[in-house]
């Protein structure tokens, strides 16, 4: 299984991409690959699991699962729906579960979790060329927008949010010694790059957010002031490449406007967030649209508003017509705008109240581990608070749950700091873990004392 993870992370970020009509270097059926890798993991965690009793997941855990299964039994019964969409529904809700089981019933070494890094940074390197090349391509044909800007991600929000999180774990191992200020100062400018020219605005707001908070938790002692400052520095470098590159691909184009008008004219922003879509329409929703359209539609149903319509049931399918649906003509572009509508829809307020509270368990367990772990995983944890508040922020601005190299990522490295939770709550004296001694890190340490 330690060996299967890094299928699970390429078929993750690339098993889209390479069967993408426009790409096509695999037959199109490899873009279910990611669907396979989870349904074996998932009969996996259940032997091993069961052997193990589930030691290292915590109650919390089941009872938080168990209330959402429940909910979407109840959404589905509530609203008759037929199976296609329930099926549809959780191969995008559910596909990701297994990989945040996955730690509790395998222990990752130290040198595991090391060749899953390099494998994701090359991963994210591989986006500064395929993005590049995406946006030379398309303007040469007169496609100006940064939309088709997505890497091997297929989305360009997802791409950004994806990007940002790397590099807030990129800054928790620069700050505990693990990696150089050279090579993290290196990393962090090509990787803002493919965040640059896709034009995602909201890069503006997460990556400053992720980042900041990424250091700030991650300084030493001591140094808290310093190392914030040193943030801001990396913020204003992003911004140096970010704003010349938005203004100079939009310079000309009918309808486009520089970053810097875009974020100071009000009009501008609310028009943006604020598309005044209606339902059943097929317009464009803002993210404002999204939040607002939808929750008063259920509302004229306390069953629905409580339940939603049902897993799956307002959304589209690549799996055929008899898998979308019924729904979906009134509320697919809603959905398109973000997860959190998906939810509000499809699991309604209890189903959406559970996901951001499981959101919150979470991050509460990687808070625990980056405090009482010395290791690896210690400092992974400190990376992921950044990462953490970019996903759970763009839960709000994109469709995450539908991406796997996102929804995958996220949801293993969060099992990975809620199995290390239980294991530290079971052995506190055990909090610095054996394979922490790093006399490098040590030597670090020492100097900044």
């Amino acid at each position: 299984m330690r060996v299967f993870m890094y299928l699970i992370i390429v078929s993750a970020t690339l098993a889209a991409y390479v069967s993408s009509p426009d790409v096509r270097l695999a037959p199109s059926v490899v873009k279910f690959l990611p669907d396979l890798v989870s349904a074996m993991t998932m009969i996996y965690v259940i032997v091993a699991g069961t052997q193990q009793r589930f030691r290292n997941v915590s109650m919390k855990y089941w009872l938080i699962f168990s209330a959402l299964i429940v909910t979407i039994a109840s959404g589905a019964m509530v609203n008759q729906e037929a199976v296609g969409p329930i099926v549809n529904g959780m191969r995008y809700y559910l596909r990701a579960m297994p990989l945040f089981l996955l730690p509790a019933v395998v222990n990752f070494r130290e040198r595991d979790l090391q060749g899953y890094l390099k494998m994701l940074l090359v991963l994210s390197l591989l986006q500064v060329p395929i993005s590049s090349y995406q946006r030379w391509t398309n303007e040469a044909i007169g496609i100006t927008t940064g939309d088709v800007v997505v890497g091997t991600l297929m989305e360009s929000g997802i791409l950004s949010l994806f990007l940002i999180a790397v590099v807030c774990e990129l800054a928790a191992l620069m700050l505990r010694g693990r990696l150089s200020k050279l090579w993290f100062s290196v990393l962090f400018v090509l990787l803002v790059i493919p965040m640059s020219i896709n034009e995602t605005k909201v890069t503006v707001f997460l990556l400053p957010i992720g980042l900041v908070s990424t250091f700030i938790l991650a300084a030493p002692r001591g140094r808290k002031l310093l190392v914030t400052l040193q943030a801001f520095a990396f913020v204003t470098v992003a911004g140096a490449i970010f704003v010349p590159l938005y203004d100079y691909f939009n310079k000309g184009v009918a309808g486009q406007f520089r970053i810097e008008d875009f974020l100071t004219n009000p009009s501008e922003i609310n028009k943006y967030l604020n598309k005044e879509a209606k339902i059943g329409t097929g317009q464009e929703a803002g993210r404002l649209d999204a939040l607002e359209v939808p929750f008063k539609a259920l509302a004229h149903d306390p069953i629905k508003l409580a339940f939603g319509l049902g897993l799956g049931n307002a959304s589209k399918s690549s799996l055929g017509s008899q898998f979308s649906g019924k729904y979906m003509s009134l509320f697919w572009n809603f959905l398109q705008a973000a997860s959190i509508t998906a939810f509000m829809l499809e699991l309604g307020v209890f189903g959406t109240g559970l996901v951001l509270l499981l959101h919150w368990m979470v991050l509460k367990d990687a808070l625990f581990v980056a405090r009482h772990d010395d290791g690896l995983t210690g400092i992974l944890a400190l990376g992921y608070v950044g990462g953490w508040l970019t996903i759970t922020i763009g839960l709000f601005y994109t469709e995450i749950h539908t991406y796997e190299a996102l929804s995958f990522m996220f949801w293993l490295f969060s099992g990975l700091f809620a199995s290390r939770r239980m294991q530290l709550a079971r052995s506190p004296t055990s909090s610095r873990s054996l394979s922490s001694f790093d006399p490098r890190k040590m030597r670090l340490e020492a100097s900044a004392r």
